[in-house]
């Protein structure tokens, strides 16, 4: 069986190559038997082609303003906020929920110094915690929260001042 010849074009129209398929099986997606006038060429959509004399450059993205970096940068600061710390060696869940219930304990390890209490770790494994490490474990997780906050703001100021480049917003993130 003979193959039939296909002139493929890319996603923006342009002619891109040809191809040689069986007329029985699946077509290429962007193709055509209608040869094109030349090798600068694009598929105008209607069933044939026009002569262009270049390509058009890639259309460049619009640039991101200010007020979508800062929203990409809280949003990359509440994930590495909720990303958890340890202590110790034990992960420690730092969730918007898990703060909660750690601020919780704390007040009522500040409260009563003989307070213990058993503790999901965000392994999973079950600990008892008493007074003095529940209080740890709260300040743990407020550093952690802290220094989200802080990276934060040393990359809103980089986006004020002009020197923030898109690398930066998944560097030096706590966790």
């Amino acid at each position: 069986m003979e193959l039939l010849k296909l002139y493929v074009w890319d996603d923006r129209g342009y002619y891109s190559h040809v191809t040689e398929v069986d007329p029985l099986g699946p077509l290429p997606e962007r193709s055509t038997p209608t040869a094109p006038p030349s090798e600068l060429a694009r598929w105008d959509g209607q069933g044939g082609w026009e002569v262009v004399d270049e390509r058009d450059p890639e259309p460049v993205p619009p640039p991101v303003s200010p007020e979508q970096l800062t929203q990409q940068i809280a949003a990359r600061r509440y994930e590495a906020q909720a990303s958890g710390t340890t202590l110790d060696g034990m992960p420690i869940d730092t969730s918007t929920d898990s703060q909660s219930l750690i601020t919780g304990a704390a007040l009522a390890a500040v409260l009563d110094s003989s307070y213990v209490c058993r503790w999901k770790m965000a392994d999973g494994a079950r600990v008892e915690l008493d007074a003095k490490m529940i209080i740890a474990v709260a300040s743990a997780v407020r550093d952690h929260i802290q220094a989200c906050y802080d990276r934060e703001d040393k990359l809103l100021t980089a986006v004020s001042d002009g020197t923030y480049t898109n690398a930066m917003l998944d560097e030096r993130w706590p966790g």
